[in-house]
């Protein structure tokens, strides 16, 4: 996965990439495999932080946060929590989608009921 990160009147450290690195992949990893691409954004507007993250995970299916604090490391945390939770809230739409409806019964619930009792 390739990373961008990017800081806009503020200047990003080699630690402070490491982190982010890390956090982004394992983001990614921890609920899409084979991500394409991420960005990271960050910008000093007046006295705040703010970070925009993006990760494109597949073809049509990209994720975006925003956070601002007084700190790059506060603001980052927040975005990337965020991040995690649409990519979460996706993963579970897309799962919970092909479930069978509530009450329904499954094929091991109708085959345990047809056998018969001696």
């Amino acid at each position: 996965m390739q990373i961008a990160i990017t800081g806009r009147h503020v200047s990003v450290n080699e630690r402070f990439r490491e982190q982010v690195t890390r956090r982004l992949e394992s983001a990614s990893g921890k609920f899409f495999s084979g991500a394409i691409d991420a960005q990271a954004v960050f910008a000093k507007v007046a006295q705040m932080i703010e970070t925009d993250l993006t990760i494109h995970v597949g073809h049509g299916i990209r994720f975006q946060s925003h956070a601002a604090a007084a700190d790059m490391t506060a603001s980052f945390s927040i975005a990337a929590e965020r991040l995690e939770k649409r990519m979460r809230r996706h993963k579970r739409k897309l799962r919970d989608h092909h479930k069978s409806p509530r009450g329904a019964k499954t094929a091991d619930e109708v085959e345990s009921s047809q056998e018969p009792a001696d």
